[in-house]
């Protein structure tokens, strides 16, 4: 059974987002199991992330490429790249994303909502438009999206970002209605605090801004987690690697907390 049930070993995955942090941490697990996997970031440190996965799983194939998510044309050469290079795409998880810090709804600018909207939303967008056209072909695939519990529940300045990562939950639930025909699932994995530089940056500004001590916040912050630790690529990795698999397959349309327990919405 573990072999038919449970091995993803030989599938191809799509990472945007997977110059570090959490995409980065999900690839290196996907490449771990056996996983061919391509990274895509608007970051050239993507080509470095792509040449350590493959030092330590030399026998996975991939490659990096410089993608802006928000840009369709991008996404698309993206995909059919991918598609064209192993013949197929297994896993696509849509992970690339921003937050510009927190701001009251009083204070912000459009180009603060364009960012949020563009990258967080539209990305997921083109994401799952290409990756679908050429699931749909396969009538095979399994597509995550990177949600957030802030895209759940609101939180009082940070508008702009929830209401980003509530559009993918939406985005989400419908897309997978639309791809049940062809056999594909669509889901999305809702972490909450992440190890990631992402989240350390937004950490490093508020401690300027404030001037409380940098360990100070980060201690604070592991107070509400009843796991007492912040999540990583690899915590999210399980997740997707289940909803890659047989085990998974019946999964669809669900917004997957992956967050120590630190919310239950």
């Amino acid at each position: 059974m573990e072999d038919t049930f449970r091995n993803v070993s030989g599938k191809v995955a799509v990472v945007t987002g997977a110059a570090r942090g959490i995409g980065f941490g999900c690839a290196e697990a996907m490449a771990a199991q056996g996983v061919h996997v391509v990274l895509a970031d608007r970051s050239p440190e993507v080509r470095e992330a792509w040449e350590r996965i493959h030092r330590q799983s030399p026998g996975v194939r991939g490659y990096a490429r410089i993608v802006d998510v928000s840009r369709e044309e991008e996404v698309r050469g993206l995909i059919e790249e991918a598609a064209e290079q192993f013949g197929q795409i297994d896993i696509l998880c849509n992970n690339a994303g921003i937050n510009c810090g927190e701001k009251p709804v009083t204070e912000v600018t459009e180009e603060e909502i364009d960012r949020h909207l563009n990258v967080n939303f539209k990305g997921m967008v083109w994401g799952c438009k290409y990756g679908g056209r050429q699931m749909m072909k396969q009538h095979s695939g399994t597509i995550v999206n990177t949600g957030s519990w802030y895209g759940k529940v609101g939180h009082a300045n940070s508008a702009l970002y929830g209401a980003s990562k509530g559009a993918v939950h939406t985005l989400t639930q419908a897309f997978a209605m639309e791809m049940a025909p062809y056999g594909v699932t669509v889901n999305a994995i809702c972490p909450a605090l992440a190890d990631s530089e992402m989240h350390w940056a937004y950490l490093r500004k508020e401690s300027a801004e404030t001037g409380v001590p940098f360990e100070t916040l980060r201690e604070r912050e592991l107070g509400p987690i009843p796991l007492k630790r912040l999540g990583t690529g690899a915590d999210l990795a399980g997740a997707v690697l289940f909803l890659a698999t047989r085990a998974g397959s019946y999964v669809t349309g669900q917004l997957i907390n992956v967050n120590g327990g630190v919310d239950f919405t």
